[in-house]
């Protein structure tokens, strides 16, 4: 909606889908008394990223960022990119 809404403006909306990417988000979190019995539900297995069978890397969804942003996607707007390696078509 808000793809159609703006784009009287020429303003450009998409959105980036990241799946597994490999990060140290969970080396930075502190557990603390309060947090230690909560638990994430994720299974991140390696081969369940049937391209690569790994996790991306960040530089991947920032290019994709990049080319989003760029002249050359001046005519993308209003989709959803997915940047993982077809993870996300399992899942359903």
């Amino acid at each position: 909606m808000a793809a159609l809404e703006l784009a009287q403006y020429r303003i450009r909306v998409n959105a980036i889908c990241p799946g597994s990417i490999d990060t140290h988000i969970f080396e930075s979190m502190d557990e603390s008394e309060r947090t230690k019995d909560i638990h994430f539900p994720l299974d991140i297995l390696k081969n369940a990223i049937p391209l690569t069978k790994k996790p991306g890397q960040p530089e991947q969804v920032a290019s994709l960022f990049t080319f989003l942003v760029s002249d050359d996607a001046s005519h993308i707007t209003g989709t959803e990119v997915y940047v993982d390696g077809a993870e996300m078509l399992l899942k359903g």
